[in-house]
């Protein structure tokens, strides 16, 4: 991508899967490529179409960091998603998740 970076937030790469959950399909991505930051989600996908809502899951120890968003970009590397009103134990989890990927020593991506 040319220009400046859309990017607010770091981000650290994902080795765990992530469902994405569509109406009511789900499709399960495993991607060494992906990563998550506290606004959003990078998935290598790009049959998805901006504007979509979507229910995000992702394995986090024991339990599952779940939360709503919204496909905010789509190119030939793969789809942006924004996270969408988290609610504070939604923000716990991702928070929980980030730091886990750290502790585990996932790079920044």
């Amino acid at each position: 991508m040319e220009g400046s970076s859309p990017r607010q937030f770091a981000r650290t790469e994902l080795d765990t899967p992530v469902d994405i959950q569509i109406g009511k399909q789900t499709i399960r991505i495993a991607s060494p490529s992906n990563n998550v930051s506290v606004g959003g989600l990078f998935v290598r996908r790009d049959d998805l179409k901006v504007g979509m809502p979507v229910h995000i899951t992702i394995p986090v120890n024991s339990h599952s960091f779940e939360a709503d968003g919204r496909v905010d970009t789509v190119s030939r590397a793969g789809s942006g998603i924004e996270f969408r009103s988290l609610s504070a134990a939604e923000l716990e989890n991702l928070y929980e998740l980030i730091a886990d990927l750290t502790i585990r020593g996932q790079a920044a991506a």
